[in-house]
């Protein structure tokens, strides 16, 4: 019998698509990019990763904001500030708007884990459209070797996100993410919904504490 081999366990698939999802103020993208340092950096803790080039696909922030984050998060990992990954920043555009770049940056650079910040900007129509969900899947898949892809839930109702049917179909994991909040610090719980051909891992769990400057440790 074959395992099934993670990008970073349990939550990325080698060779599958993983959506993680929540309302505003989830820390979607803090943990979105924590995964991205730890499986481009080949880090150990806080999760089990297989090392790999990661490509972060920004189409939410500004360039800025990302890069103090990437800063803030290196510190807290154990890592030097000024250590890069690779990122596409294009706020204001759509994942239909960058494909072309992207796919000249994996095939130059071997990147084999794609971060999509975030489906809602895909850019191929309405995301209730069961079409545009299968089309952007297919995109996701066609770009990466492994993906992660950031979305939102509907307003009123946590327990799914936003879009057609075929986003959950599409995907091998689906992550929701969980906060709480106390003073200073968030706790950031993972909890698997869905999970194909494995199975589903018990809820997971990241700490950040805040400085006034930003993230100043995780545990």
């Amino acid at each position: 019998r074959i395992k099934p081999e993670f990008a970073l366990e349990p939550y990325i698939v080698r060779g599958g698509g993983t959506i993680m999802f929540g309302p505003p103020e989830r820390m979607k993208t803090m943990t979105a990019m924590t995964m991205a340092i730890c499986i481009d950096a080949g880090l150990a803790f806080p999760f089990q990763v297989t090392q790999a080039p990661v490509l972060y696909v920004n189409l939410e922030r500004p360039a800025a904001s990302m890069q103090r984050r990437l800063g803030d998060l290196n510190r807290a990992l154990g890592l030097e500030p000024s250590r890069p990954i690779m990122m596409l920043n294009a706020r204001g555009r759509s994942l239909a708007d960058v494909e072309d770049g992207i796919k000249r940056a994996v095939e130059k650079e071997g990147v084999r884990v794609g971060f999509l910040d975030s489906i809602s900007r895909a850019g191929y129509g309405d995301l209730i459209d069961n079409r545009v969900a299968n089309q952007t899947i297919d995109i996701l898949n066609t770009l990466f070797d492994s993906w992660v892809g950031i979305a939102h839930s509907p307003r009123g109702d946590s327990s799914h996100m936003f879009g057609s049917m075929h986003f959950e179909a599409g995907a091998d994991v689906i992550v929701q993410l969980l906060t709480e909040y106390q003073d200073n610090r968030i706790g950031v719980g993972l909890q698997v919904v869905k999970a194909n051909d494995m199975k589903r891992p018990p809820l997971g769990s990241l700490g950040y504490e805040f400085d006034t400057y930003g993230v100043k440790r995780i545990w």
